[in-house]
């Protein structure tokens, strides 16, 4: 019998799966272990082995549908195999007919047309199926069944989706209106893109977030020069000895792990009325992709790291994330958030927090200003290497003055900033 492509589970929190693409045809042969096609999860992108040899057979879940873990995507065996069907029940049929009207009614949801009750003078053909979406838009339109007959779907076996029936229409009208002002095609026209897998998971995210928390923001001005001078004065040394890079984020993050154990409430989280309080600050970082996503892997246990470890963790997490091979233990459990939109020139950000955190951290682009400084002789002026630094945190745990005063006691660190650096 054929072999089932199942969609994996790929963590205890995972109930469901995206696929990005098939790498393989139907009828394409392939071998086991082989990677048959490409998924995406709430935490992280996947590739998904062949389960076993053979030709790929059927393929039942197609490019950018989500389905839940365990459901069967496609098969696998030997040209003309059959493929194993359950046995069906009264309680397995019971259970499909709920299943299809959660599907039907989810699919109403995220659809832009109304979905009305379907017009009783259109019946389903045998031959083809209709969805609600395509017979409601009929019903709206006045196209008959005789006219949906002639149709051509770009869907599955033929089958008439949105985009068919609407062209239809817009055809139709176009052919119908002689008087109808032929389009100016040498203006420019809009383009309608849908958001790929993991803009439309941010979305979700972003959103859920800004319902969740209360966001509140605080913000200082830090000057950087002390801490620029060590960068430059050790920066050959961590390549040379160490192989690694030592740059202002990972400084930064040192210094805020120190901010954090005098500060422990922002490294906590709120679970209903809650507080659950974190042994270990396991710190995530912002990591902008390629394809203008973002994704925030995590340096666990951070505070159990020397700067030569926190460099290190920094360096392959971000070259991993660029990858895309992080593996989905290094996308989840941060305690804490740092996002850096200053290396792309932001002067400053008041960022979204990460769920489950209450707290996180954009630091902005540094640059030279005329600082005015006391001294002993009086008031002078000094060119500074300056940078504002601002904490986005949840109101209903973090009021603003503990916020302010974290993000002072940061200032202060990162003003005298001053480590012992193995030689």
């Amino acid at each position: 019998m054929a072999i089932e492509i199942i969609m994996p589970k790929m963590g205890e929190s995972i109930t469901e799966g995206t696929i990005i693409e098939w790498k393989k045809k139907i009828g394409d042969s392939i071998e086991k272990d082989e990677t048959i096609l490409e998924i995406s999860t709430d935490k992280v992108d996947s590739e998904v082995p062949s389960p076993g040899s053979g030709i790929l057979l059927e393929i039942n879940v197609e490019k950018n549908e989500t389905v839940d873990v365990g459901t069967v995507i496609g098969y696998i065996g030997d040209k003309g195999e059959e493929k194993q069907t359950p046995k069906k029940n009264l309680s397995s049929i019971d259970s499909g007919e709920k299943v299809k009207n959660k599907i039907t009614e989810e699919f109403q949801k995220e659809t832009s047309v109304e979905i009305s009750k379907p017009d009783k003078n259109i019946k389903e053909n045998p031959k083809r199926f209709y969805s609600p979406l395509v017979r409601s838009i009929a019903k709206r339109e006045g196209i008959d069944l005789k006219q949906l007959d002639l149709i051509e779907g770009s869907g599955r076996a033929g089958r008439i989706n949105k985009s068919d029936i609407l062209k239809y229409v817009s055809e139709k009208l176009s052919s119908n209106s002689s008087e109808r002002i032929a389009p100016d095609h040498s203006q420019p026209r809009d383009v309608i893109e849908e958001m790929d897998v993991v803009r439309k998971r941010i979305s979700k995210h972003m959103i859920h977030s800004q319902k969740t928390s209360a966001h509140v923001y605080s913000t200082v001005e830090i000057d950087m020069t002390n801490l620029l001078e060590i960068k430059k004065e050790y920066g050959d040394i961590y390549n040379q000895k160490h192989s690694i890079r030592l740059t202002v984020t990972s400084l930064i993050i040192d210094a805020c792990i120190k901010a954090l154990h005098e500060f422990p409430l922002l490294n906590t989280s709120i679970d209903d009325d809650s507080i659950i309080h974190h042994k270990n600050i396991n710190m995530g970082i912002a990591v902008a992709l390629e394809d203008n996503n973002l994704i925030v892997p995590v340096i666990k246990s951070s505070e159990e790291l020397n700067l030569i470890g926190i460099c290190r963790s920094l360096q392959e997490l971000s070259e991993k994330a660029r990858d895309k091979q992080l593996s989905l233990d290094q996308v989840q459990g941060s305690t804490f958030t740092i996002t850096n939109p200053g290396v792309f020139g932001g002067l400053m950000g008041m960022p979204i927090i990460n769920q489950p955190n209450v707290g996180i951290l954009s630091i902005g682009k540094i640059q030279k200003k005329a600082v005015v400084k006391e001294t002993k002789f009086g008031d002078s002026v000094f060119i500074r290497s300056m940078m504002y630094a601002t904490l986005g945190y949840d109101h209903r745990l973090i009021d603003g003055a503990y916020g302010t005063k974290f993000l002072s006691f940061l200032s202060k660190i990162i003003e005298s900033y001053n480590t012992q650096f193995e030689k």
